[in-house]
């Protein structure tokens, strides 16, 4: 009797949304606009903050700051922390860290894309994060989505969790057989095609995407089908969202909005500037709102809960599943392929066969049957 352990809570879909580039230049009041609406609805928002964002020619920077050069500490803008705290004490967010300077180089890659001591790059982010918001972060972005296996080796030394990417483009970077002249020539192409993408909305909207995400124990993994590529509307993108959504229903596995606050604000506009990426977004809020088998959530709880789940011991023996759990879970979820015996500890839904235990208790043993 084949089953299927599911990570979220009544065997719910995990979404998360994850907002990547608060820096020193954010203002309190662009996150305030574009989330205010999704807080209120109860969705989750975790923020990839830069500790020490480079003055540099970056979308991240007000084009006024671009060639100043300068760092600017994340600490120094006490109204975007004051507000990302309160946020942080209501559950309604949480802080990732996103490198340490977010800065580009003329080879294409980014800071983590290359040889330099990451340990003292992540260690000093981490400080900066930590004092910012008395609270040192768990998990690590690598800006650009562009991190080398040896840097990515430090991050998990170093404590925290990186989330990164893994599609085709990434895995053909991170093989040893190819030569590293034909990586550098692939780098180089990508950085060419992609630096101007973002001055039309039209382009900006295939960043406004869910992505399926995979977690590990020291790595959470995030991907996209190629056909992500071709998202060029509003209804493309709706499409491809409710393609998602249909998937979720059937293996319930996580999914991140990915999502970056600033390109609502073409070139740093006072107010919203790009009303028909603002209607998108406000769309995949309301659509994943509508949806009851999500569950809202952060990396920090998804990640905790998933470890928490891996250290459940489920045997099967003929139409007989034991579950035997090393720790407290509440309404942990399993899904068989078969319908089970009616069993006072357990709550059962025909439609979709999935099993829920309202409260796993350590050493405590839950015995299900196949139904005949």
């Amino acid at each position: 009797m084949p089953f299927q352990v599911l990570q979220g809570p009544h065997g719910k879909t995990p979404l998360l949304v994850r907002d990547d580039d608060a820096n020193f230049f954010t203002r309190a009041d662009m996150l305030e606009a574009i989330y205010s609406s999704a807080w209120e609805k109860g969705l989750k928002i975790s923020f990839a903050a830069i500790p020490m964002q480079k003055g540099t020619d970056n979308i991240s920077v007000p084009p006024e700051m671009r060639a100043s050069n300068s760092y600017f500490r994340i600490t120094d803008n006490k109204k975007l922390v004051e507000y990302l705290k309160k946020k942080i004490g209501d559950g309604k967010t949480e802080i990732l860290q996103h490198g340490l300077s977010h800065h580009i180089y003329e080879n294409g890659h980014w800071e983590f894309g290359q040889k330099l001591d990451a340990k003292e790059y992540i260690n000093l982010g981490r400080k900066i994060l930590a004092e910012a918001f008395d609270i040192g972060p768990k998990f690590f972005v690598p800006p650009g989505e562009d991190i080398t296996r040896d840097n990515t080796e430090v991050v998990v030394e170093s404590g925290l969790i990186p989330i990164c990417r893994r599609t085709s483009f990434d895995i053909f970077l991170d093989n040893p057989i190819v030569p590293n002249f034909v990586k550098r020539a692939a780098t180089r192409f990508v950085a060419r095609n992609y630096k101007d993408i973002f001055k039309t909305e039209k382009n900006v909207i295939q960043f406004l995407k869910p992505v399926s995400m995979k977690i590990g124990e020291n790595l959470i993994s995030w991907t996209v089908p190629l056909m992500a590529s071709r998202i060029s509307s509003a209804e493309s993108l709706f499409s491809f969202a409710n393609k998602v959504i249909q998937t979720s229903y059937l293996n319930r596995s996580p999914i991140c909005i990915l999502n970056h606050y600033h390109f609502f604000y073409y070139d740093w506009n006072s107010s919203i500037s790009r009303n028909e990426l603002f209607r998108c977004w406000t769309h995949l809020v309301d659509k994943f709102h509508s949806l009851e088998f999500i569950w809202f959530t952060t990396f920090s709880e998804l990640y905790e809960r998933s470890m928490q789940i891996q250290q459940v011991q489920i045997a099967e023996t003929g139409s007989k599943i034991t579950i035997e759990p090393k720790v407290n879970i509440k309404n942990f979820s399993i899904r068989t392929t078969q319908l089970l015996e009616p069993n006072d500890s357990v709550i059962f839904d025909k439609e979709s066969k999935i099993s829920t235990v309202e409260e796993l208790i350590p050493n405590r043993k839950i015995i299900l049957y196949e139904k005949n």
